[in-house]
């Protein structure tokens, strides 16, 4: 099954802004945030900086494209048959 992907005009200078603006929080909150200390402050920020990486994170994969480069490479991997498997990747290829 083939994903549809949409064309969303100004996505990477979006997710520029998006990782800009994920540092500058990072900067201002990291010195204010409570101590790494067993309790709900440590828990907090934890959960805190993790949310923050996640978020960070996905969007320089996004900018990098590596998304783009991973959904052509499993395209290739559709249309060539493999050696082992010939009549099964023609039977997918006409059902798509």
């Amino acid at each position: 099954m083939k994903r549809k992907m949409k064309d969303v005009p100004h996505a990477k200078h979006r997710a520029l802004v998006y990782s800009g603006a994920l540092v500058a929080l990072a900067v201002y909150a990291l010195p204010r945030l409570p101590d790494l200390r067993p309790g709900l402050g440590g828990t907090f920020t934890v959960l805190w900086i993790l949310i923050t990486a996640l978020a960070l994170s996905a969007n320089l994969y996004f900018l990098v494209g590596a998304d783009k480069e991973r959904s052509r490479m499993l395209e290739e991997m559709e249309i060539l048959p493999t050696p082992d498997e010939p009549a099964r990747q023609g039977l997918r290829r006409s059902l798509s």
